[in-house]
């Protein structure tokens, strides 16, 4: 399933609404799981969508294979059916230009970034420092700054070095502690593209103090994530997918998924080791080997104007504009 946050007008304003994707169009599940309902004969059609169907992205998530079943059996009601409203005449069916997308999940609990593909690390350091090796490693975000595809990147004033950074990354379903890499998976309800949009010579000067970055990558707009969740069960091959950057139309960076020296099991299982992840929580896979500026063909710093595009195969494309903080 390719499930969205959008944003949807009313005569209110704005309204977060959580849709699937089905045949290039959008359909708002829980409205339309509200006529699948009462077609079932169900006394209380609404309030059962209310619960299986749930307009938030993280209960969606937590609500497992009960949401994920409900989702798919309000999909086939609707392309059979085709009801032309809700309970309450609300539209149950949208083109992805009469909506804006956000963040499959707009404010995630925690990001967690790791950085395992060898080659952005020999890249970044030059020299790989041998403890690399020892363990997956990652460094910790807050959520605050996470957008979508649409919005603008804002180059912060005190840097001259802008970056970007091209990975895949994925969404923890359900709650885990100390979980094993075979179980991995089980955790993960879904895949997205990821920039970690980054201020380098702000990291740098941080880099010393070896405390993680702070103002290399907290700034408004600094994490981008989208344009869908696309569900675990339809990327089995989620190690193996193409990644294509593009800067103002021209390819730059073409990667792929694989080539992790630590699978996405060791990067879950370090970190949830003796703590609890939970429905919500966003991991980063880390920059791909020519995900970032300096090493792709771009061969700069990014600039004011710039139209930065990242596809990854199966799941989608994310589209941002670098303008002036």
């Amino acid at each position: 399933m390719r499930l969205y946050t959008v944003q949807v007008k009313t005569p209110v304003g704005g309204v977060n609404r959580l849709m699937a994707e089905d045949d290039g169009m959008l359909v708002d599940l829980n409205a339309a799981g509200g006529v699948y309902y009462q077609a079932q004969g169900d006394t209380n059609p609404q309030q059962l969508a209310d619960a299986n169907l749930p307009n938030d992205m993280i209960t969606f998530f937590h609500n497992g294979e009960r949401s994920l079943s409900a989702g798919t059996e309000t999909l086939r009601f609707i392309r059979e059916k085709t009801p032309a409203q809700g309970l309450e005449g609300q539209q149950l069916v949208y083109r992805l230009c009469d909506v804006t997308v956000l963040a499959p999940v707009t404010r995630p609990n925690i990001i967690f970034d790791g950085m395992v593909y060898e080659g952005h690390v020999k890249h970044h350091y030059g020299e790989i420092p041998k403890g690399y090796y020892k363990r997956p490693v990652w460094n910790t975000q807050s959520g605050s700054t996470v957008v979508g595809t649409g919005a603008p990147l804002y180059k912060p004033s005190y840097t001259s070095q802008f970056d970007f950074e091209f990975e895949m990354g994925f969404y923890i379903g359900k709650r885990g502690f100390s979980i094993k890499p075979e179980e991995a998976l089980d955790y993960v309800a879904g895949f997205t593209v990821f920039n970690d949009v980054s201020a380098r010579d702000a990291q740098a000067d941080e880099a010393v103090m070896a405390l993680g970055p702070a103002k290399g990558k907290f700034f408004r707009n600094s994490l981008v994530m989208g344009p869908c969740v696309v569900t675990k069960d339809e990327l089995p091959d989620y190690d193996d997918l193409a990644m294509t950057a593009r800067v103002n139309g021209e390819i730059v960076t073409e990667n792929r998924t694989s080539g992790m020296l630590f699978s996405l099991g060791q990067l879950v299982a370090q970190i949830s080791e003796d703590v609890y992840l939970n429905p919500g929580d966003f991991i980063g896979l880390g920059t791909s080997p020519e995900g970032n500026t300096t090493c792709s063909k771009l061969g700069r710093w990014l600039q004011a104007g710039d139209e930065i595009e990242f596809t990854i195969e199966k799941i989608g494309t994310i589209r941002n504009r670098v303008e002036e903080a």
